[in-house]
């Protein structure tokens, strides 16, 4: 108890001189105590890699992950896109991984720039997406629409969720500070890999179906995930 008590008079003595008037000068003894009082407080911490280290492990996770699934996993897609289309799609769908790598990495850094806005990224990237899928693949309907559809939704749903768990513990590695921005780049890189995967997998290569089973689940998730962080992020503050 009597070091609480010392604490306390020391505490005290802190908020007076902080009260003060500007121009109040801090004793040697107390400029000491706090000298050794602050080093008493420090730990050692493991460095963050920088950005572009950050970008890279993140790119290449999400690369390795992707192709294991593709491998694995039906193939379906292989059988009815034309090289055209797997090349432009496969594109679009990488171009995402490296967006969202390079947002979430800028996120990891404390003091580093967030390089864009992330509603830039979502919008650059889903016109991409949005495009390619409008101009490549052939506008059909299906009287089988939500039996032939929900499958893919349900699967997009756990490659998105399995490669969330996996990113958020990489992303462990850096100084988080939870916001809806960070919710989406987080998100926004396991919908990539998992749209990514599925685009190879499915055997309903049309338009209607890759908009509303493919890409608006991935808006639905990355939205989710945005209003996630941005919930924990009001929890901690209050």
């Amino acid at each position: 108890m009597p070091g609480n008590r010392h604490e306390d008079e020391f505490d005290r003595e802190l908020e007076g001189w902080a009260a003060a008037r500007p121009d109040a000068q801090v004793s040697p003894e107390t400029r000491i105590r706090i000298h050794n009082k602050l080093s008493a407080s420090l730990v050692p911490v493991n460095p963050i890699p920088s950005v572009k280290s950050l970008t890279l492990i993140l790119f290449l996770v999400f690369a390795v992950c992707a192709g294991s699934l593709i491998t694995i996993g039906d193939k379906a897609g292989f059988r009815l896109m034309t090289g055209r289309q797997m090349l432009i799609m496969a594109a679009v769908l990488v171009a995402g991984g490296v967006i969202f790598s390079f947002s979430l990495a800028c996120r990891m850094v404390p003091g580093s720039r967030p390089g864009f806005p992330m509603a830039l990224a979502l919008m650059f990237w889903g016109a991409g997406m949005i495009g390619g899928i409008a101009l490549l693949f052939p506008w059909r309907n299906s009287t089988a629409f939500v039996s032939e559809g929900w499958p893919c939704a349900v699967t997009e749903l756990s490659i998105a969720l399995a490669a969330a768990a996996l990113f958020w513990v990489l992303a462990q590695r850096g100084a988080l500070f939870p916001d809806a921005d960070l919710g989406a780049a987080l998100v926004g890189l396991s919908s990539a890999l998992a749209l990514l995967v599925l685009q190879f997998r499915c055997m309903f290569q049309n338009v209607l179906h890759l908009f509303v089973w493919h890409v608006l689940t991935a808006a639905v998730l990355i939205g989710t995930g945005a209003l996630a962080a941005r919930f924990y992020r009001g929890r901690r503050i209050h």
